[in-house]
């Protein structure tokens, strides 16, 4: 048996991960996450998901939050229970090794945002002719979401546009966007 902890905020979306795998699935909502993305997942049976959903704005709030449910349910769950962290986040590391030296069976799972998702990406954005592309950030972000599927996630929002900058396709400045990507 295993159980799932998703740290949606970090994660964005549900479509990378098979909850019908798991007895369980506890999932750690932000405060800016209106909602869960599936994704265009269909399941056959039910799934036993227990949402979680932060109410305050603050730094590793959510990080906080998921490590108190993985003490809590380490007390509560079968000792043949196995925990799955389902994060790319590795400041669960030291926790997830301390619960395994304990005797639970506890893994960190990463879900590897798709070089190839973050490549349609940038091709949107390049194939678009320039005075058409967002020049606004707020516009870029919505742009992101709809793209990337992540509306509602401004951390999965924030990140995708993030690796944007660092990879050097756009510029933020006071004036605006500066796309480096040609055309």
């Amino acid at each position: 048996m295993k159980w799932a902890f998703i740290d949606y905020e970090n994660i964005g979306c549900l479509s990378k991960v098979n909850l019908s795998i798991y007895e369980k699935v506890i999932v750690f909502v932000g405060a800016k996450q209106p909602k869960l993305d599936f994704g265009d997942k269909k399941y056959e049976s039910p799934v036993n998901i227990v949402l979680i959903q932060i109410k305050a704005i603050q730094s590793n709030n959510l990080d906080f939050h998921l490590s108190y449910y993985l003490g809590k349910y380490t007390q509560e769950a079968a000792p043949n229970v196995s925990f799955e962290v389902i994060t790319n986040d590795n400041g669960f590391t030291p926790l997830i090794s301390h619960i395994k030296s304990n005797g639970r069976c506890c893994k960190q799972i990463k879900i590897v945002n798709s070089s190839n998702e973050i490549t349609k990406l940038i091709h949107s954005l390049k194939s678009k002719p320039k005075e058409k592309r967002p020049q606004k950030v707020s516009s870029l972000k919505n742009h992101i979401a709809s793209h990337m599927h992540v509306k509602g996630n401004e951390v999965a929002i924030q990140n995708h546009l993030n690796h944007l900058v660092k990879m050097n396709v756009l510029l933020i400045s006071e004036s605006g966007l500066q796309y480096k990507c040609q055309s």
